[in-house]
Formats: C-alpha cells, structure tokens, sequence
C-alpha cells in the first residue's frame, strides 16, 4: 500500500490530465490500458508476472544473472498490486476534468502562471475531493488483494505474505484463531476505509 498508492495517484494524475485536457494519437489506447485491470483475472495478472520474471520466465534468466529478484519477493507484490488498483484514481479523475474543461486552466496561464503554479494552485483545489476518493478506493483495494498477490508472492512467512495471504496460511494451518484475530484486523481496516469514503462523499457533495 505504501509503494504502490503514490505511484498510482502519480500515474492516475497524470493520465486524467492527459486524456481530459490534450487530443492525441494513442488517447484511447491509453483508456484501454486503464481499463484492462477491470476485464482481467487477478490470477492471470499475476501469472504473467510470473511467466515475465519467473526463473523460467522470459526475463528469468536475465534477472538471475544480474541477481535481481523480482517474484516471490517485495517487487512482485508491488507490481501485482500497482495493476490491480490501476484504475481506481484515474478513473475518479478523468469524468471529473473533463467536466470542469480547461478555462480556468488558460486562464492562468494567460495571466502569467507557468505549469507547476497552474497545477497546484487551479487543477488540484479543483480535483482534490474526487482525488481524495480515488486514493481512499485505491488503498481500500490495495489491502485486500489476495489473487495476483498469492501468485506471485510464494507465501514466505514474514516475508512475502500480505494480511489476506496470512489469513488463508492460519487458516489452512488450523489455527482458526489466529485466522480469525487477522481477519478482524482486515475487517477493522475496511469500516475505516468505509467510514473515510462516506466522509469524503459527503464533502465533496457540500462542495
């Protein structure tokens, strides 16, 4: 969560305010590509990462000769994780921008703005609620992915294992307690996310 939010608000930022203020070739390529996490599996995503970087995958070898690890450890997981909560930022965005157009945009610009005064001083008071939203739905997503995650993270106990992977660990193990004291905690997590999501709907209704 802590890796892969940041990075995908960077990207949902950025491919919001492509697709919403500029017309270029490959504009709907790159809607597709955001989309693609929505029509496919969690596990065939991360069966390609393994198929991609696994030892007898296409870059295997090539990682092993330079001793980089990318399944079945930290980036894996990070990567499985970035492509599934791929569209949940700039998808908040993109309807959102292309509402608000870009007068206001032009217009600070006419009046002497360059590109980082007219981003954080127009474009962000302008999208923040709806940003704010897409972060909240991101990391919600984030914490409870189990497929792409399960794939490619080979299970290592206090290393590669994520809370819903422990769970399932516990819980295959007999230990139902301890499945269930984990689970509580996940189930803690999502009436916080909850409870932030409806906070930040009603203010950006009041808005």
């Amino acid at each position: 969560v802590v890796i892969s939010v940041p990075l995908n608000v960077v990207f949902g930022v950025s491919a919001a305010w492509c697709v919403s203020k500029y017309s270029f070739r490959g504009k709907s390529i790159l809607v597709t590509l955001i989309d693609l996490p929505f029509s496919v599996s969690p596990v065939i995503a991360g069966l390609v990462y393994v198929l991609m970087f696994g030892a007898q995958g296409f870059l295997g070898p090539w990682l092993q000769d330079h001793d980089i690890q990318i399944v079945f450890a930290l980036p894996g997981i990070v990567l499985a994780t970035i492509f599934v909560t791929v569209p949940f930022v700039a998808r908040e965005l993109i309807p959102l921008m292309q509402e608000q157009g870009t007068q206001e945009e032009e217009a600070a610009r006419l009046l002497g703005a360059n590109g980082w005064q007219m981003f954080w001083h127009v474009t962000v008071p302008n999208i923040k609620w709806g940003l704010i939203y897409g972060v909240v739905l991101c990391t919600a997503r984030a914490m409870g992915e189990f497929g792409a995650v399960s794939v490619v993270s080979g299970h290592i106990r206090g290393v590669t294992n994520t809370l819903p992977l422990h769970v399932e660990i516990l819980y295959n193990e007999y230990q139902f307690a301890a499945a269930f004291a984990v689970a509580s905690v996940l189930a803690l997590l999502a009436l916080v996310t909850l409870a932030v999501k409806v906070w930040v709907e009603k203010r950006a209704g009041a808005t």
